[in-house]
C-alpha cells in the first residue's frame, strides 16, 4: 500500500529526529514553564555554569545534514506521504523555539520576579493620630484653652499610681478650642470599661446655661489594650459659649440625657 500505510514510512518517521518522545520532553518542560512565567510564579534563577553548558551543547542537537538527506530521499520515494519528515523537522524547530524561550526567561529572571524600581512598601494610614490632631489644634489655635484632670471623688475608674496623682497633669488633660468648637482629651491612670456594662460620658459646663444642665460632650470608652495615654475627641451636642469646666461620669451603656453625677471619677475646671 502507498501514503500513511508504507511501514516503510513508519520506520523513517520513528527514526527522524524530533519525533522520539525524549525530544518532546524539553520541549513540554519549556512550555510548562513559560505558562507558570506568564501566571506570575516567581522562578528561580538559572547557575550560570548550566545556561553556558546549554548554549555550548546546543549545536549537538542541531539536525546533521545527513539526517536532512534521508529525509529528502524519504519525500523523493514515498510522494505523497512524503509530508510527515517535514512534519516531524517542525516539530524539532518548535522544540528548538520553546528552549530559547525558557533560557531567555531563566536570564531575565530578575526582572521578571519583582516589579521595576524594587520591592514596593507597604502603604500606610495617611490619616493622622488623635494625638496628632491635638497636638496640631494646640500650635495652630493660641486661644485653645489646657486644662489638666483632677480626681474628682474616690471612684475605681481612677487606677491612676500615686506618682501621677500628685503630679500636675498626671491623670492627663482637656485641650478645647472655644473658635473652632474642637478639643481632645487625654487621659491616664482611666480604667479600662467593659461597653456592655457602663461607659464614660464627657459633660461640659457652659457659663451661658444653667449648671444643672451641663452640655453632652460624647459617650466613649477606654479599652482593655490601652497601653499608656488614651486620647479621646470632644464631642458637643449644641455649641459651647464659655466652657468652664468639663467632667466625666460613669453611665449606663449610650449615656444619657441628664447625669445623676453619682460616680464622677474626673473634672477639669478652668481657672
Amino acid at each position: 500500500m502507498s501514503g500513511c500505510d508504507d511501514t516503510r514510512d513508519d520506520a523513517a518517521w520513528a527514526a527522524a529526529p524530533g519525533t522520539a518522545a525524549r525530544d518532546w520532553e524539553p520541549a513540554a518542560a519549556a512550555a510548562e514553564l513559560a505558562f507558570l512565567r506568564r501566571s506570575g510564579s516567581p522562578l528561580p534563577s538559572m547557575p550560570a555554569a548550566l545556561a553556558e553548558r546549554i548554549r555550548r551543547d546546543a549545536a549537538v542537537h542541531l539536525p546533521r545534514p545527513v539526517a536532512l538527506e534521508a529525509r529528502r530521499d524519504l519525500s523523493a520515494r514515498s510522494g505523497p506521504a512524503g509530508g510527515r519528515p517535514w512534519r516531524a523537522a517542525a516539530g524539532w524547530w518548535a522544540a528548538a523555539c520553546l528552549a530559547g524561550l525558557l533560557c531567555w526567561q531563566w536570564s531575565g529572571v530578575g526582572r521578571i520576579a519583582g516589579p521595576p524600581g524594587g520591592p514596593v512598601a507597604p502603604k500606610t494610614d495617611p490619616r493622622p493620630s488623635l494625638a496628632e490632631l491635638r497636638g496640631r489644634l494646640l500650635a495652630e489655635d493660641p486661644a485653645a484653652v489646657k486644662v489638666a484632670w483632677k480626681k474628682a471623688g474616690d471612684d475605681p475608674a481612677v487606677v491612676a499610681n500615686k506618682a501621677d496623682l500628685e503630679a500636675a497633669d498626671g491623670l492627663g488633660d482637656v485641650v478645647w478650642s472655644p473658635e473652632r468648637q474642637q478639643g481632645f482629651m487625654r487621659f491616664r491612670g482611666l480604667a479600662a470599661n467593659d461597653p456592655s456594662v457602663a461607659q464614660y460620658q464627657l459633660w461640659i459646663f457652659d457659663a451661658e446655661r444653667n449648671a444643672a444642665h451641663p452640655v453632652d460632650g460624647g459617650v466613649f470608652d477606654v479599652p482593655a489594650a490601652a497601653d499608656g495615654e488614651v486620647v479621646v475627641r470632644i464631642d458637643p451636642r449644641l455649641p459651647i459659649s464659655r466652657a468652664t469646666a468639663f467632667a466625666i461620669t460613669v453611665e449606663k451603656p449610650g449615656g444619657v440625657v441628664v447625669s445623676s453625677r453619682e460616680r464622677l471619677p474626673l473634672i477639669a475646671a478652668l481657672p
